[in-house]
């Protein structure tokens, strides 16, 4: 175990607890003054639970005595007032609990999403697909448990525990002593052990469940290329080894965490067979009525804090979540950024485009390769080139989507280290969301009226389409991009990245799924002098796909480029 899994277990229930209190005030917005509310709410159903045991075990006793039914009229009503009561304070105790959680996941969630928006684009590539997937739901969650699962539990825990034991003391100022301390191992002990245990392998367990993620995602985003290369069964085997470590790290944390729940069971029967010892040996200084009462209340007590064990594993789980969600806002609260702040796309001269010595790559799979070049502001580029060469990561570098691992890019005199406003990335797997085609289109040019769109769908083949569906630009695209076919997917991209007002335009297999005739008219327009959309000249980089282009200059893979230019 690393140094800093050996400090995790103290800083569960030591020094850390401050420090990851501000932490997740700050991450969810919640106040210690938001608490009072929902942990008002449920200490007074457990209250109204404990009166319920007093007030029943008074009735048992005071029946067994057979006195007038008159006598008993009260306390049978005051049973169901109780019963009743708890009944609407738990729906009150929950209704606002969970509002107060599921806010404060919505403003973590709110945070994640600026964080992401600001992160360096190397950092985000860095994250990948399953760790963001896990936290932004499982972590998030997590965070969301350490209020109804922790926070509230803890502090109604500690109110009624207290007015367990004072109303006991009235009776018997030994047996409260001894509902006390059991309270302290059921309610500190237990859940310290349990904590202790949950955070020796919970490293291990966030790491699995990443991991399980990342395969799983791999899986089901890119199955039809796994199937084509054979690379489903390695796969499927991945996730399954993903999914069994993580199902042997929650196991050893169950098993860690049922010492707690031992210690727990053992405090509540040690304290009920001392208290009973106690109501039997003074049993001459009270009524039968109040014996029940001494001998009942102690086991109704332990209620508020059974839920502790649980709460200690739920606060270690959202103290990793905490750091995690932590890690994606901390380059933007830091400043550390990659972003050009500052520029304009409106440059009244198109900016060239210099690669000096640059090399482009990614971290698992080295460099692809190098390349120097200038392309003068308004040429036209084609890369061809097969699978594998290295196009896409080349267009990432250029976009400044992606750190170069050696050179550097220069936009009109400017080095790219991020995106800037002059340099529009359209990507082969773009999204196309659920929702109207204008608000597709808006993405690249929020400014862009209907009819600017419309001339530019008319422009990309998307005329006759647009103008046969009922709502026209108001149409929902029900499953964004499972709405359209593989060429009007292309098409809507791509005048998606022309409403745009960038100089520079970098299409990633803008003719995919396209036939004969339609990957020549696309050509023909983006070959023109005069292009449709947002600017009439631009700086087009474009790359395709051909299983037959020659692999490269020198064998280098991803200069494998076929470059047709026009000034």
């Amino acid at each position: 175990m690393s140094t800093a899994e050996q400090r995790t277990a103290p800083e569960a229930t030591h020094g850390g607890i401050r420090a990851e209190l501000r932490d997740l005030s700050e991450i969810t917005g919640v106040r210690a003054r938001s608490l009072v509310a929902p942990v008002a709410a449920a200490s007074f159903t457990l209250i109204a639970s404990l009166t319920l045991t007093v007030v029943s075990a008074w009735l048992i006793m005071r029946a067994w005595q057979m006195p007038p039914v008159l006598e008993l009229t009260v306390a049978v009503t005051a049973v169901r007032a109780l019963g009743i009561s708890r009944a609407v304070l738990r729906y009150l105790d929950r209704l606002v609990g969970h509002d107060l959680a599921l806010r404060a996941v919505a403003r973590t969630r709110v945070r994640i999403y600026s964080g992401l928006a600001g992160l360096p684009p190397g950092r985000l590539s860095r994250l990948g697909r399953g760790s963001l997937l896990s936290r932004a739901g499982a972590d998030v969650d997590a965070i969301g448990d350490a209020i109804v699962r922790v926070a509230i539990p803890v502090g109604v825990a500690a109110v009624t525990s207290a007015a367990a034991v004072a109303f006991l003391a009235l009776l018997s100022p030994a047996a409260a002593a001894v509902l006390a301390c059991g309270l302290l191992v059921s309610g500190v002990l237990a859940p310290w052990l349990t904590a202790r245990s949950v955070a020796r392998v919970d490293r291990e367990r966030a790491a699995a469940s990443e991991e399980w993620s990342t395969e799983l995602d791999a899986i089901l985003a890119d199955q039809g290329t796994m199937r084509v290369r054979g690379e489903v069964g390695a796969a499927v085997a991945r996730a399954k080894g993903a999914a069994g470590a993580l199902a042997r790290a929650e196991g050893l944390g169950a098993a860690g965490a049922a010492g707690g729940s031992a210690a727990s069971v053992g405090g509540r029967i040690a304290s009920a067979i001392l208290i009973a010892v106690l109501a039997v040996s003074a049993a001459g200084s009270h009524s039968p009525e109040w014996l029940g009462v001494l001998l009942l209340l102690p086991l109704a007590a332990f209620e508020a804090v059974d839920a502790l064990p649980a709460a200690a594993t739920a606060w270690v789980r959202s103290q990793g979540a905490v750091r995690r969600v932590r890690e994606i806002g901390r380059a933007e609260e830091t400043g550390d950024s990659d972003v050009i702040h500052g520029g304009s796309a409106a440059q009244p001269v198109l900016p060239d485009l210099v690669m000096e010595d640059l090399e482009w790559g990614w971290p698992s799979t080295g460099s692809l390769g190098r390349r120097s070049e200038r392309i003068a502001g308004g040429e036209r580029r084609t890369i061809v080139a097969p699978n594998g060469a290295g196009k896409t990561t080349l267009l990432l570098t250029l976009a400044g989507l992606l750190p170069a691992m050696g050179g550097r890019v220069l936009v009109g005199g400017r080095e790219v280290t991020g995106p800037t406003p002059d340099i529009v990335f359209s990507a082969s797997d773009a999204h196309v969301f659920s929702t109207t085609v204008r608000d597709n289109l808006a993405l690249g040019a929020p400014e862009a009226s209907d009819v600017q769109m419309t001339e530019v769908l008319r422009a990309v083949g998307l005329g006759d389409w647009v103008g046969a569906l009922d709502a026209g630009l108001s149409t929902v695209l029900t499953g964004g991009g499972a709405a359209l076919s593989g060429g009007q997917r292309r098409r809507l991209l791509l005048a998606r990245a022309l409403l745009t007002d960038a100089p520079i335009l970098l299409l990633d297999e803008p003719t995919e799924h396209l036939d004969a005739d339609g990957r020549a008219a696309i050509l023909e327009i983006l070959d023109g002098r005069d292009l449709p959309g947002a600017r009439r000249s631009r700086t087009v980089i474009l790359v395709r796909h051909d299983p037959d282009a020659w692999a490269g200059i020198d064998g280098s893979r991803a200069d494998a480029v076929d470059d047709h230019a026009q000034s």
